[in-house]
């Protein structure tokens, strides 16, 4: 199997270009705390999303953020909290659930899982 990093949104871009030309399904992960649930995936290749991290803006007065999809959860909810706020939901966190480290999702797999 083969790991896929890219670090910005054009090599993602050029990443999923190129799978989808060769017709090579990807599994698209994070930091993979969500990888035990559901079927296992019958993939050749990992798109791994990690390096695509960071909050890109955050206006505390306006309640906007935004981050990229590899941004850990805890990154996040440190940043809210350093400002007196919180996100209007709590986010279930997999990984003491599924034997792995607790804090390890990303805001991507929090969207895409939940």
């Amino acid at each position: 199997m083969t790991t896929l990093t890219p670090a910005t949104a054009a090599e993602t871009l050029a990443t999923v270009a190129w799978a989808a030309a060769e017709e090579s399904p990807l599994e698209i992960l994070g930091h993979g705390s969500k990888r035990g649930i559901g079927r296992p995936l019958q993939t050749e290749h990992t798109l791994d999303l990690s390096k695509l991290s960071g909050v890109t803006l955050y206006e505390p007065a306006e309640l906007v953020l935004s981050a990229k999809s590899g941004t850990p959860l805890a990154e996040i909810e440190k940043l809210l909290a350093e400002n007196g706020q919180q996100l209007a939901f709590e986010p279930l966190d997999y990984g003491p659930l599924l034997g792995g480290e607790k804090g390890k999702g990303t805001i991507g797999g929090v969207l895409a899982a939940n």
